[in-house]
């Protein structure tokens, strides 16, 4: 998997046309559809086995239908659009809805996407039925592996941190990132079970 930073997909949501979705997945639609613009600061902490990877800050514009603008050196964004943009890219995408259930008072759905040129295969998501803010997402996508994203809330339908895990058998990172001069670097030969993990904690700056 190639390690940007999963900032992606979360904000523009056009609504479905065609599709018949139940009410649960249209209110989270509607929980995402405004328009929005937001700027943050992200603080990132990387966790790889044998590896040490200073913490990063950079600085990240969110805007609909526009890619992430970032002020910061040696990172990228995965999957492919960031992660505060996470959801949009899974809600805006023509999808299939299946119910698979409630934990904790969460509902819990598989997210299929219908669109052969998406950057998703399914997603697993569990968001609440009283707020419908996301809190947890496990993404399947088309050339990166899979990831899964936990997130926290204050307040407002945006998270404050993100702790993001995934397979680093195939990991690839900049190596500015860890303060080296060329540009990438595969991971160690470890066991395919050692998962690598993200955690995201985000500033919103007015």
């Amino acid at each position: 998997m190639r390690l940007g930073l999963l900032l992606s997909c979360l904000f523009c949501i056009p609504l479905f046309g065609q599709q018949v979705l139940d009410e649960n997945i249209q209110s989270l639609v509607a929980t995402y559809s405004e328009e929005s613009q937001i700027t943050c600061e992200i603080t990132v902490n990387i966790e790889v086995e044998g590896m040490e990877i200073p913490e990063k800050a950079i600085v990240v514009d969110f805007e609909k239908g526009k890619k992430p603008r970032i002020k910061g050196k040696g990172l990228t964004l995965l999957p492919k659009k960031g992660m505060v943009n996470q959801f949009q890219e899974l809600l805006s995408t023509p999808l299939q809805a299946i119910p698979l259930g409630e934990q904790q008072g969460n509902l819990i759905y598989k997210l299929v996407s219908l669109d052969e040129k998406s950057h998703w295969v399914t997603a697993d998501i569990v968001f609440s039925k009283e707020n419908y803010h996301i809190y947890e997402a496990k993404v399947n996508t088309r050339k990166h592996g899979s990831f899964k994203a936990v997130h926290t809330y204050k307040d407002g339908k945006y998270p404050t941190e993100s702790v993001i895990t995934f397979n680093v058998q195939k990991f690839e990172l900049p190596l500015q990132f860890i303060g080296r001069q060329s540009k990438l670097v595969e991971s160690p030969e470890i066991d395919e079970e050692t998962e690598g993990k993200i955690v995201l904690q985000y500033k919103y700056l007015p």
